[in-house]
């Protein structure tokens, strides 16, 4: 238990640099572009891969003979799927933070806000599939 927690600590030391990087990058692609769903989608994948280098070497130990690059496409292929649909929810939730919430300050950074609360969602789920990957298959 005690190594899970050290674990996780460190994970989420990790994610949190990367989820900066994440965030930087969505913030300034929203500047070129509205597509907020696209905008997450190259924007995780840079805080995603930054995570799985880091983390591979700092947090979780692959003992197996399968090599850390097929682990990686493995990761990448749970990626994909985690953001498109992370993405699609980021969407519902910009929509309906527009559509209910008449705070103009709010609205204005509805897109940000979205990004902030699909984040520990994420992150939980990042945690326990790399550990997985990374030291179970």
């Amino acid at each position: 238990m005690k190594n899970l927690l050290m674990q996780a600590v460190k994970f989420v030391g990790l994610s949190g640099i990367g989820w900066i990087m994440d965030f930087c990058i969505y913030t300034i692609l929203g500047f070129v572009s509205d597509n907020i769903v696209l905008n997450n989608i190259i924007s995780s994948w840079v805080g995603v891969t930054f995570v799985f280098i880091f983390a591979t070497r700092k947090v979780f130990k692959n003992n197996s003979k399968i090599p850390l690059k097929w682990k990686y496409v493995i990761y990448l292929l749970y990626q994909c799927v985690l953001i498109f649909f992370v993405s699609k929810l980021l969407g519902v939730i910009n929509n309906v933070i527009i559509t209910n919430i008449s705070i103009e300050l709010v609205q204005r950074f509805s897109t940000l806000i979205s990004k902030i609360f699909v984040t520990p969602i994420t992150m939980v789920l990042n945690f326990f599939v790399m550990k997985y990957v990374i030291e179970k298959i």
